[in-house]
């Protein structure tokens, strides 16, 4: 039978946000979306060239992939481990 694990009182004076691994994470994900589409959106609009060689579908299909959806799984990750 294993013993309840007590948590470390360093760890109670940690905002609740830090004191598991995955929850920045959690956080972080939509504002990553966030962020992506405004300037996918304005890339389409012709307001700015994006820095990448990639046209802008092809960009906004890559950091769906492997941004947004790796900090998810991250997250998720962390919070089954």
């Amino acid at each position: 039978m294993a013993m309840p694990r007590i948590p470390h009182p360093n760890l109670l004076s940690l905002p609740p946000l830090l004191r598991a691994g995955f929850r920045p994470f959690f956080l972080a994900g939509p504002f990553w979306a966030l962020t992506v589409v405004v300037l996918w959106v304005s890339s389409l609009a012709g307001e700015f060239t994006l820095p990448t060689g990639l046209d802008p579908l092809t960009w906004h299909r890559h950091e769906m992939l492997f941004g947004y959806l790796g900090a998810v799984i991250a997250g998720f990750l962390m919070t089954a481990i």
